[in-house]
């Protein structure tokens, strides 16, 4: 396995990244943290994905770790800069954590698989509240701790059972995405709940990591 330090190119902008590389690639995928995250604190997730023989590059969006921009809207063109040069290496799944699942949802990607997704069209005050205490501090934002202000300028994300997306959320989340997540696994079938996972730990626990790689390799199956 080979891993670097990496710099995307995109339209005017840099995304930072670390990439993965498997002595055999079958495809690839692009990681992205949450709100207050960075790509280092994926890089155990990105290791179980790049066992099944992706190629696995792990960015930083804009507002967080080593970009240098302020989170805004556009943080959409960092995933997509990241999916453009991931396409040198097959078809890619765009797989996400948080405010990364909700950007991994709405990506161009082949595939996509949000994990506790900030799929909800807005966030209550005393969800704002926390987040901005516990992760606020961590992220330069053009909206001043108000993670709605990005949110709500992005493209909705209308889900319907698609073979070619899936969500995986925690028993346990952040209420608005619990109540959305929990509406859409009635009725669809790639819906998958993690039992007693909360929001900020999903992304670091064994039965995450299972549910991910077999949605990755039904994707890359032939």
């Amino acid at each position: 396995m080979d891993i670097r330090r990496e710099t995307i190119e995109g339209n005017g902008f840099k995304v930072p990244c670390i990439t993965l590389t498997p002595a055999t690639i079958k495809g690839a995928a692009v990681v992205i943290h949450g709100y207050g995250g960075c790509k280092e604190e994926q890089l155990g997730l990105a290791y179980r994905i790049s066992e099944v023989g992706l190629k696995t590059c792990v960015i930083d969006f804009r507002g967080h770790g080593e970009h240098n921009l302020s989170l805004d809207e556009n943080c959409i063109l960092d995933v997509e800069a990241a999916i453009e040069f991931c396409r040198n290496f097959g078809r890619v799944v765009a797989i996400g954590h948080s405010l990364g699942g909700r950007l991994a949802l709405i990506s161009s990607a082949d595939y996509s698989i949000g994990i506790s997704p900030a799929i909800s069209p807005i966030f209550g005050d005393e969800t704002q509240n926390k987040l901005k205490i516990m992760r606020g501090y961590r992220v330069k934002e053009a909206y001043f701790g108000k993670i709605n202000g990005a949110i709500e300028k992005l493209p909705a994300f209308n889900f319907k059972d698609d073979p070619q997306k899936s969500i995986i959320y925690a028993e346990r989340d952040v209420p608005e995405i619990e109540h959305i997540c929990s509406n859409f696994k009635a009725k669809n079938s790639s819906v998958i709940k993690i039992k007693e996972a909360m929001h900020n730990d999903i992304f670091t626990l064994e039965a995450t990591f299972e549910s991910v790689i077999s949605q990755v390799k039904m994707y890359f199956k032939d």
